[in-house]
């Protein structure tokens, strides 16, 4: 589940496929409505790929509109995990990279 307040957006402790359209709706409607969008994943313990599908779609969208998307954090735990098993930290794509670990390093 996921809440609002005014452009950050509180991903609540899972984002999994059984509530992914919440999820959505929560995050198109804030980039509808603000220019920059933070998402704060720090309470995220069970996540699947369907978010990190989620948020790059959501990134691409947001810059055709000339808007922007951000993590409050890097990624950690669970998600990170996911993106590693699923190749988004590939480091010819530093600019995926960078989005997801803000320039840190995995551990």
């Amino acid at each position: 589940m996921s809440s609002i307040l005014d452009s950050e957006v509180l991903v609540l402790e899972n984002a999994t496929i059984s509530n992914i359209a919440v999820t959505y709706e929560i995050i198109a409607s804030t980039i509808a409505h603000n220019e920059d969008v933070a998402i704060d994943v720090s309470s995220l313990s069970e996540v699947d790929l369907t978010f990190v599908q989620l948020i790059e779609s959501a990134r691409r969208a947001a810059a055709e509109r000339g808007r922007t998307i951000r993590l409050r954090t890097p990624a950690q735990g669970a998600l990170l995990q996911v993106l590693q098993r699923g190749g988004f930290l590939d480091p010819e794509d530093q600019e995926r990279s960078d989005f997801w670990l803000q320039g840190t390093s995995v551990q």
